[in-house]
């Protein structure tokens, strides 16, 4: 079991506050702008969306940890990648390319008017960036693309270089709508959107034979969900701190950079009211995903 705790871990979230309610209120519920998504009856297979990293790179990303509180462009960063395969494994032509997370940290930072101030972000302000701002790949940052904390801290400072900025409007996230209920996170996830999460919800590192943790402590944090199970029920987490964080076993082939955690927890995550589903296009059509990714094998 690991000997590291939940303080040593650098996060980012600053909370529930004026700004972010501001920037929250420019989109919708999920349920108020895609109530077609919603199941009669609902799923009861798992739903394990990080299989589509799987089907279109061969295997799991090998993500590394952040080095500042910039966490809210890894939730959100790690979120947009998974969408880009999983719009690539069910039928668009594109290619994938890794989102660069110091870019959304610096322009979410930016429309949230806390350039210059101490680390950290809303998960609201980096949706309001990526639908407005845009984004941009590492591949186009070309050799100075792999993730820098100290990139980060200066951007997030002095806000993304405007060339940089030029070179992101063609790329903009579609859309997004707030998810602040169970119900809404089994929709979006159903028809193949994932939803980032900020929270102050702490939890254990050691998974337990089912790959859970159990809740504790208070975090101030964002991260995403790439899952949801019902067996028992839960949704499963990725989080931003690099390989086997937490340690333990895996369940339904998580990757493992992740968690299960159970669904009222979820759900007291999800009411805070930091909660985004993701989509490449204006709107969140229904959308069938592959049936592999609604049981677990040894892919």
């Amino acid at each position: 079991m690991s000997d590291r705790l939940p303080s040593d871990f650098v996060r980012g979230w600053l909370g529930i506050v004026a700004i972010q309610q501001t920037c929250a209120s420019a989109y919708p519920s999920l349920a108020g702008a895609a109530p077609h998504l919603f199941c009669q009856p609902p799923p009861s297979s798992p739903i394990l969306l990080y299989k589509a990293w799987r089907d279109v790179l061969g295997k799991d990303p090998n993500y590394p940890a952040q080095q500042i509180g910039d966490c809210v462009s890894f939730g959100h960063g790690h979120a947009n990648d998974l969408l880009q395969c999983i719009e690539i494994a069910v039928g668009a032509p594109d290619e994938y390319r890794e989102t660069d997370t110091e870019f959304i940290y610096a322009t979410s930072r930016e429309v949230a008017g806390i350039l210059g101030q101490g680390d950290g972000s809303y998960g609201a302000a980096a949706v309001k960036a990526m639908t407005t701002i845009g984004m941009v790949s590492r591949q186009m940052l070309g050799k100075d693309g792999t993730y820098s904390g100290q990139r980060a801290k200066q951007w997030g400072q002095t806000g993304a270089p405007e060339n940089v900025k030029e070179e992101a409007k063609p790329f903009k996230l579609g859309g997004a709508a707030q998810v602040s209920t169970w119900d809404e996170l089994v929709a979006a996830l159903s028809s193949g959107y994932p939803v980032t999460i900020c929270t102050n919800q702490g939890f254990t590192l050691h998974r337990d034979n089912d790959g859970f943790v159990q809740a504790q402590g208070v975090w101030g944090h964002c991260m995403s969900i790439a899952a949801v199970r019902f067996d028992r029920e839960g949704a499963c987490i990725l989080q931003s701190w690099g390989p086997n964080v937490p340690d333990g076993p895996l369940g339904l082939g998580q990757p493992n950079f992740s968690f299960w955690a159970e669904r009222p927890v979820i759900e007291g995550i999800l009411a805070e009211g930091d909660s985004w589903a993701l989509s490449k296009a204006p709107g969140f059509v229904k959308r069938v995903i592959p049936k592999h990714w609604q049981y677990h094998d040894a892919a």
